[in-house]
């Protein structure tokens, strides 16, 4: 669009039609929508933002929504317009800057009947001036209706009721709805934000997903399909792949009638400028639903990347790898625990330096060692084996909930140190240290003192096993980043770590976690190795050999065919038996 042009067009428009009526009518037959100013303060607050357009930028980010570039709408739109889909209707429940109906309107000429709705002002008269600039080059036939409102409040036109009545036609939901989540909401500052409450209204969606806060984006597209589900067509919105999996994993639950179902990924740096991950989330609305999702790249969309979603009751990222190895998916026989949680960094964690004990405010600390044990985080994580660490941590308890006042006469050394900080532990924001002893921490028990540990990060993206026995006689912690299992005897930890070595464990893994997640590896993921399935079908000389190839460099040791068959036997008596909670 030759923007300078219609700049002086647009000047010379407002003068020409002084009066309200008249100037609404002309704008009505050229771009098809109507009542274009309700009042004459609204053509002088669009003169006035139209003035400030020609000299500066809007903000990019208000909301969390990142308004989307022209060769993105194109794009997508060109695509859904060549593979043969031309609506008769198109809705866009959040339309900022309107760059998607602009695009809509280029690709989809037919397009009888276009319904926006644009919670922010600026962004209504950003979409009108766009709407405007494209009318005087082009000559438009379609009916459009515009309503600055709350998404989540707004009540159809009656007008578009009674299109919705007799339509047989094509709809299609496009757009690019907020990328922030319900937390969010309440830290940003913009005054045209929806509430919190009007969606915490739908208390459903919490009910099913059994996630209190979620993506608004999220939110947006389970409404609207739950709002057209009865018109045939299709739903094209960007947003980031989590709220694509979230929306995939709780079709069923929700209701949602979604099939055909595709999420093409866009270049989220190069488009907006932000490194998250983001698609466009393409689906047919039906009658009937599918539990899974095609992945595809929008800069190459007829090569198929991989399909996520349901299988035999099984939700996997990786639906055709997950089917080589969906005989590791079950129970395990041994309970993964989360390392140990207090929220106090800097008072709880202690370096070893020059043989003192220097804490997170670098200040030397002495206190009794009887409760310091050593520790590892999760960013240590990355050696197949670790056997030392200069990092050590204060164990207040040593199961949950057990009174503290012990620590004031047994250990008055640490009692004095815990004082000293007590304005920082006694304000930890947890709601799980409420009504809880005093300096209480949690993901602690009997299962952490036990000497020999298999530990893995949450948080990386590669599936590490670590082995880590005992350091200087002490069994080491993990803080509450990692996932473990803990042992008694050396031979079931090292066997054990040998078995979850092996490709087959990390290739099932990584066929069922998604690696986007903030946390991809969780003790609900963990617990789903079923290890016995491995012992079924690997011989002594068979784990002997990947021990002897792959691992003995890590961790030399001589072990014979009796130690393993002491093991699978333990095992085995033990895989029968339920793992506890």
């Amino acid at each position: 669009m030759n923007h300078s042009s219609n700049h002086s067009s647009i000047n010379a428009l407002i003068e020409k039609y002084p009066k309200l009526n008249d100037l609404n009518e002309f704008l009505e037959k050229k771009t098809g929508l109507s009542d274009f100013f309700k009042s004459n303060e609204e053509i002088n607050r669009f003169k006035k933002f139209f003035t400030t357009l020609q000299h500066n930028q809007l903000k990019h980010r208000d909301m969390g929504d990142f308004q989307t570039p022209y060769l993105l709408t194109n794009r997508i739109c060109a695509y859904l317009s060549h593979s043969g889909f031309n609506p008769d209707i198109i809705i866009e429940p959040t339309v900022g800057s309107g760059t998607f109906i602009i695009s809509s309107l280029h690709y989809f000429p037919s397009v009888r009947h276009i319904y926006c709705i644009e919670l922010q002002e600026k962004y209504e008269w950003h979409f009108k001036l766009n709407l405007l600039q494209y009318a005087l080059e082009k000559t438009l036939s379609t009916k459009i209706e515009f309503y600055r409102d709350n998404i989540f409040t707004h009540q159809l036109s009656s007008q578009f009721k009674e299109v919705l009545k007799h339509f047989k036609g094509q709809i299609l939901i496009i757009g690019n709805p907020p990328w922030v989540t319900t937390a969010e909401l309440s830290v940003l500052t913009s005054k045209n934000i929806p509430h919190k409450s009007n969606i915490k209204r739908d208390r459903g969606i919490e009910a099913m997903t059994g996630r209190g806060n979620f993506d608004i984006a999220e939110y947006i597209i389970i409404q609207m399909v739950k709002q057209f589900a009865d018109f045939p067509g299709k739903i094209a919105m960007l947003c980031k792949t989590s709220v694509i999996k979230n929306i995939v994993k709780n079709l069923a639950n929700l209701g949602l009638r979604l099939s055909n179902l595709n999420a093409l990924l866009v270049n989220s740096k190069e488009e907006f400028g932000i490194s998250t991950e983001a698609a466009l989330l393409l689906a047919d609305l039906t009658a009937n639903f599918e539990l899974f999702c095609s992945i595809y790249n929008l800069y190459n969309p007829d090569v198929l990347l991989r399909k996520f979603g349901w299988t035999n009751n099984k939700f996997v990222s990786n639906i055709d790898e997950y089917a080589n190895y969906k005989y590791l998916d079950g129970v395990s026989p041994f309970t993964w625990r989360q390392g140990v949680k207090h929220d106090a960094i800097k008072v709880m964690v202690l370096s070893l330096n020059n043989g003192d004990l220097i804490n997170g405010y670098h200040e030397q600390v002495d206190i009794e060692s009887a409760l310091l044990y050593p520790l590892l985080r999760g960013s240590d994580l990355k050696k197949p084996v670790i056997q030392t660490t200069k990092q050590h941590v204060i164990l207040t308890q040593s199961s949950l909930g057990e009174n503290t006042d012990y620590l004031r006469n047994k250990f008055p050394k640490l009692w004095s140190y815990l004082l000293k900080y007590a304005h920082i532990l006694d304000s930890r924001k947890s709601n799980i240290y409420k009504n809880k002893p005093r300096f209480s921490i949690f993901g602690i028990g009997s299962y952490a003192f036990k000497p020999y540990k298999i530990a893995i990060s949450g948080f990386y993206k590669n599936p590490n096993f670590v082995f880590i026995p005992p350091i200087e006689s002490n069994p080491v912690m993990l803080d509450d980043t990692c996932y473990y299992l803990s042992f008694d005897e050396f031979n079931d930890a090292f066997f054990t770590w040998l078995f979850v070595q092996l490709p087959e464990v990390k290739k099932f893994l990584l066929s069922i976690v998604f690696l986007n997640s903030k946390r991809p590896y969780t003790k609900e993921i963990l617990m789903r190795i079923q290890l016995p399935k491995l012992i079924e079908v690997f011989s002594y000389e068979k784990l002997r050999a990947f021990y002897e190839d792959y691992v003995k460099s890590y961790y030399p040791l001589e072990f014979s065919q009796k130690d393993y068959l002491v093991y699978s036997q333990k095992f085995r008596l033990f895989s029968e038996k339920v793992a506890p909670d």
